[in-house]
């Protein structure tokens, strides 16, 4: 093992440095130190193929849990039952929660975002040892140098722009227009719309991310970037939660269990507007009242102890879960934090489980998204809900 380049970042790039070890088709690894991470990038003939850190954040298990593949529930699961010597790809392929093409495919996406972090690092020292080979069972990442370079460079951008408009992850976004007139004038793209309806002034940006449901964290951050930079929403400091009488936490609208009552708001549909905006707009945006001439008018029924409960469906979407900023909150061990979402739909409503833990049924079969039709009953944990249509009006 050879030392034949070693220096100091504040004074040059880690894509620089890449670019010059590619010239001389060099193998062996690069290591990168600075006071809270250790990276190791190997070179296979110039190009990058794999690589690994000390950053929690870049950890095969934290991925997963991102890229939705497990949940955080499985994932400590596992982690409780790793011994020295196994790893845990290998526990996830026993439990059959992965196929090997599917955690193929995530560890090659963990090798190119290990080496993306490294693009943003501005103080450290690093070292190139010639001829060291990777570690013989890794999965390898084959990709141009010059196309892996430019892709880590967009996320430089993207990220140093996101960060200084959202420093804060645990902030709330909320609606700052009607949401009602922006269906009626505004043209969104589908993703757009989705986030955007989930901006209701608990979540945070963080929860958001997660409900929607996007591998992808980035996509989220940015569009909710965009419909801050509209104006449609603003980002502001979590308000402090309020203590019920007797010093305990008090409890929200919405518990379908307990003796909380559940109370839902709505507003009236505005004039739609005509414009010149589809000349314009990305061909993708939709003026959201396009999407259906008819309006559902449906409602969900909780069956308990032999009664019924009936809650309207009066928004365009609602988040069911344990956690206290759902707009159903399903007081339950067996449902997850974020366990589902309804999205309406042009016939209705869609359900759509969110990598729940244990899973939502819909007439008893597991599903990870269901158009719902009256009479549909829904399974969380141990709560039964029936889905009702009242009746369909023209819009």
């Amino acid at each position: 093992m050879d030392k034949i380049l070693e220096g100091d970042l504040s004074r040059f790039e880690v894509p620089d440095l890449l670019t010059f070890l590619s010239v001389g088709r060099r193998t062996g690894v690069l290591a990168l130190e600075r006071p809270e991470q250790e990276t190791k990038l190997f070179l296979r003939e110039g190009n990058p193929v794999f690589a690994n850190s000390t950053l929690e954040s870049l950890r095969l298990g934290n991925l997963l849990v991102r890229f939705g593949k497990v949940s955080q529930e499985q994932l400590d699961r596992v982690l409780g039952r790793l011994t020295s010597g196994f790893r845990l790809g290998n526990v996830l392929l026993q439990d059959k929660r992965l196929n090997e093409e599917e955690l193929a495919s995530v560890l090659k996406v963990q090798v190119s975002e290990v080496v993306f972090d490294t693009f943003g690092w501005e103080a450290g020292i690093f070292t190139f040892y010639d001829r060291v080979p990777p570690p013989a069972t890794a999965v390898t990442l084959d990709m141009n140098l010059q196309n892996l370079i430019m892709e880590g460079v967009r996320r430089i951008d993207e990220k140093g722009r996101l960060a200084e408009a959202f420093p804060d992850l645990s902030m709330v976004a909320e609606s700052l227009v009607n949401p009602e007139h922006v269906k009626a004038s505004v043209t969104l793209t589908p993703e757009e719309w989705r986030v955007y309806f989930l901006v209701d002034g608990r979540r945070s940006l963080s929860e958001i991310c997660r409900i929607a449901g996007n591998a992808d964290e980035l996509a989220t951050i940015l569009i909710l970037h965009h419909l801050a930079q509209a104006k449609f929403i603003r980002v502001v400091h979590a308000a402090p939660e309020p203590s019920a009488p007797g010093g305990g936490a008090s409890r929200r609208k919405g518990s379908l269990h307990g003796s909380a009552r559940i109370a839902f708001t709505g507003g009236a549909v505005s004039k739609k507007l005509v414009d010149d905006t589809k000349d314009v707009v990305n061909k993708k945006a939709v003026q959201y009242l396009d999407a259906s001439s008819k309006i559902t008018v449906s409602r969900l029924v909780l069956l308990k102890d032999g009664g019924e409960s009936s809650f309207p469906l009066i928004r365009d979407t609602y988040t069911l879960g344990r956690h206290r900023n759902n707009d159903i909150v399903v007081s339950d061990p067996k449902v997850s934090s974020f366990h589902a979402r309804l999205d309406r739909s042009p016939d209705g409503f869609t359900f759509v489980d969110l990598k729940s833990r244990n899973g939502s049924y819909v007439n008893g079969r597991r599903i990870e998204s269901a158009a719902l039709k009256t009479g549909d009953e829904i399974r969380l944990g141990t709560a039964r809900l029936v889905y009702r249509v009242d009746y369909i009006s023209e819009s």
